[in-house]
């Protein structure tokens, strides 16, 4: 049943939480930086900015000073099959090319116990003893977590990196796979602009 509410959260591209005036809306994935293939469309946009965190997840939850970056994806599915999502992989690459992969979102707590990479130096960042702001439910609920994307339809939601934005930055993404026949889509690679 969760996991049905959060597909459903996920395809309709709407988050909102309980106690929330404003909701926040994914747009369709030819509005960010994005490529094409296969008759799928991937967009992406990362939240690089304390602003559009804070549209997205609340102002008390501001992931970039814990080095959190959390990169919105949404795929759009115009092929004639249902895409499988289970194998997803999502890599954030930088210009020099080294790849950090996605954190669960339930894993995001822990990033602060231990020293933190940066793209200048590792830091090490305290979080506050009474209340994690990576415990944030948004955090859980506005997580990518559509499994299957039938044909015509799309889904959306957010991928975190332990990293911080840099210029040149690339999203990779692969294990999209056609039902039922498991064959896969070809792999995407894409710059992604970091500009609010």
């Amino acid at each position: 049943m969760i996991l049905s509410i959060a597909l459903a959260i996920a395809c309709s591209g709407t988050f909102a939480t309980a106690g929330e005036k404003t909701s926040f809306h994914a747009n369709a994935a030819g509005t960010y930086a994005h490529q094409v293939s296969d008759s799928v469309t991937i967009g992406a946009k990362p939240f690089g900015s304390e602003d559009l965190t804070a549209q997205a997840f609340g102002k008390k939850t501001d992931l970039l000073k814990y080095g959190v970056l959390p990169v919105l994806v949404v795929i759009e599915n115009k092929r004639q099959k249902t895409l499988d999502l289970r194998n997803l992989e999502v890599n954030l690459v930088g210009a020099d090319g080294r790849h950090v992969s996605a954190v669960a979102p339930e894993n995001l707590q822990y990033l602060g116990k231990r020293s933190v990479k940066t793209s200048v130096t590792p830091v090490q960042v305290r979080l506050p003893k009474k209340k994690n702001p990576l415990l944030s439910p948004e955090l859980v609920t506005r997580a990518f977590a559509a499994k299957m994307l039938p044909p015509g339809d799309s889904a959306s939601g957010f991928f975190y990196f332990e990293a911080t934005p840099e210029t040149g930055d690339k999203l990779y993404i692969n294990g999209l796979h056609d039902t039922p026949n498991g064959q896969e889509i070809m792999y995407f690679e894409f710059p992604i602009d970091d500009k609010p």
